[in-house]
């Protein structure tokens, strides 16, 4: 089943202006025509573009674009992309690979295989297309394009050694200042694809499908049928599924400015935040790649609840399905409406999978808390991750005494018969961990409990690990429809031991009695000299006068 892209403009997921596909099974992953009663939703993770652009938010989307002022552009001060005081640009920028200079940039990737054995995988390429530069005095990156590494000995499960890294930057420049709203770092499985079809992605201008100038992406894909990782002319990297049990570490040189919570579709992770500078951070993710389950579901408009209907014609879906013949709806999972039509939809969707895959990708997370603990904005914070089909789109909630994620999906697994179990990590800066609960340095404990929707408890295998200023959490093996991760941290009361405060032994003085002092008198001749002293004595040439 293919994957559509995203795009962002500002904070929001916006609409292809040309309508994307998700890979299409011809007998279960169909479209519908618009005038079809007959709809279809998926709820599915979205693939990042495979190229850098800038979206020009001072055009609204009713307003006619010009070969001189676009919607979109492809480098700074271009088709009124300019850098100038009236600038209200949002830029994603894919990082290149680390050179000598320090930047925003990948600087490794390496495999841990199912026995052990580590492998350091080479930078082969960057993907052919349009680049640009970024702003140095700044400190914010341009747009590069995806990369591809060899992992010689770490075979994929095609059997091919070939792997795609997009790592990304989302930030906005307003009037000669930058901020930084997200990121993203995903590492896919591929093998080659050469077709004469492929081209190199990026943004196109012309008549966009109402017959209007505009500016659009092009995926470089045949058909936009969403199989491809990266493109360029005649050749695509086409994503397949990674070996059982590959471990990898992504290591990055980021801006400090990337802060607060990630999120990710990996497991077991394991993270090492450095500081290279004022400017920069070096971050290392270490983590399982794991397998998420996908959901596609046909539905009679006519049958289905208002809520589906509303979701499916007004909600703010991902992307649009679509072959050229038929469309569908798709929602990401870390949407809210995701998450409500995962579970509205499920007995349409027979409680299971359409199909599952794997994934190794982290990103940043919106965190609506306002507890000081939580909303330091200075530093990251924490991690969570999941497999769930659906899950909460921010950072864990705080409701006083615990901290609360929510998940959903579907029972079983694509054969119906296999239970489908969650997997959730969260790793936590145990300074922000001992803030919210008022804890001393003294170690803490945890206790994860898993809620159904109808409020039974269900039994999960949990851990709790502390190491390097971290704390570490996961749950596992618990199944679905919708269960709340609930965590509970606690540590052991001081005992304030009764301390006995040692009294010291009184001291006998003996009073000193002060010497006696004698006074004499001496003479020589007719002179005579008074003396006064303890032991008094006649100078020479004295004597003592009785």
């Amino acid at each position: 089943m293919n994957l559509g892209r995203k795009s962002f403009s500002g904070l929001l997921v916006l609409i292809f202006l040309t309508l994307q596909a998700l890979p299409l099974n011809a007998a279960d992953f169909q479209g519908f025509s618009t005038e079809s009663d007959t709809k279809a939703i998926t709820v599915l993770d979205i693939i990042p573009n495979g190229f850098s652009y800038i979206s020009n938010n001072s055009i609204s989307w009713q307003v006619d674009e010009t070969p001189e002022r676009t919607k979109f552009c492809d480098e700074f001060n271009t088709r009124g992309c300019n850098l100038d005081s009236s600038a209200e640009l949002s830029i994603t920028s894919i990082l290149p690979v680390c050179n000598t200079e320090l930047e925003n940039c990948v600087e490794s990737l390496q495999f841990t295989k199912s026995d052990g054995s580590v492998v350091n995988a080479k930078f082969e390429k960057y993907f052919k297309g349009k680049t640009f530069a970024g702003i140095p005095e700044l400190n914010m990156p341009g747009g590069s394009r995806p990369s591809l590494w060899i992992a010689s000995d770490a075979p994929n499960a095609a059997g091919t050694e070939k792997y795609v890294v997009n790592t990304s930057m989302s930030w906005n420049y307003r009037a000669g200042t930058a901020a930084v709203y997200g990121f993203q770092a995903s590492v896919y499985a591929i093998k080659d694809n050469f077709s004469a079809g492929y081209t190199d992605s990026g943004i196109n201008t012309g008549p966009n499908i109402n017959g209007k100038f505009g500016s659009y992406t092009n995926t470089g894909e045949i058909n936009f049928m969403g199989t491809c990782i990266a493109t360029e002319a005649g050749y695509c990297a086409e994503r397949v599924e990674f070996a059982p049990n590959t471990r990898i570490n992504l290591k990055m040189k980021l801006s400090n400015k990337v802060t607060g919570w990630l999120q990710g579709r990996i497991s077991s992770p394991a993270i090492d935040l450095t500081k290279i500078d004022n400017n920069f951070n070096s971050l290392s993710v270490t983590a399982d790649v794991v397998e998420v389950p996908m959901m596609y579901v046909q539905f009679k408009k006519s049958e289905a609840s208002a809520f589906v209907n509303d979701a499916y014609e007004n909600k703010w879906y991902s992307s649009l399905g679509f072959n050229g013949r038929s469309e569908w709806r798709q929602f990401g999972p870390n949407q809210p409406v995701g998450m409500e039509l995962v579970n509205a939809l499920s007995s349409a969707a027979k409680d299971t999978a359409a199909e599952v895959r794997t994934y190794w990708n982290v990103s940043s997370l919106p965190n609506i808390s306002n507890n000081p603990c939580m909303a330091d904005t200075s530093k990251l914070i924490g991690f969570v991750t999941t497999n769930a089909m659906a899950y909460s789109g921010s950072a864990p909630t705080w409701d006083g005494s615990s901290l609360q994620y929510k998940v959903a999906g579907l029972h079983y697994l694509p054969d119906g018969k296999t239970l489908a179990t969650g997997k959730y990590d969260l790793v936590m800066r145990s300074e922000s961990a001992r803030c919210l609960y008022g804890f001393t340095n003294a170690p803490i404990s945890a206790t994860i409990s898993i809620a159904s929707a109808d409020g039974e408890q269900k039994v999960a295998t949990t851990v709790v690990n502390e190491k390097n200023g971290w704390l570490y959490l996961a749950a596992n093996g618990f199944t679905f429809s919708a269960p709340v991760i609930n965590i509970k941290l606690t540590q052991e009361a001081i005992k304030k031991e009764e301390v006995k405060a040692d009294i010291p032994a009184p001291v006998t003085t003996t009073p000193k009695v002060a010497a006696k002092v004698t006074t004499i008198k001496c003479v020589k001749g007719g002179t005579t000299k008074t003396i006064k002293a303890i032991k008094p004595k006649c100078p020479a040439g004295y004597r003592l006068k009785k």
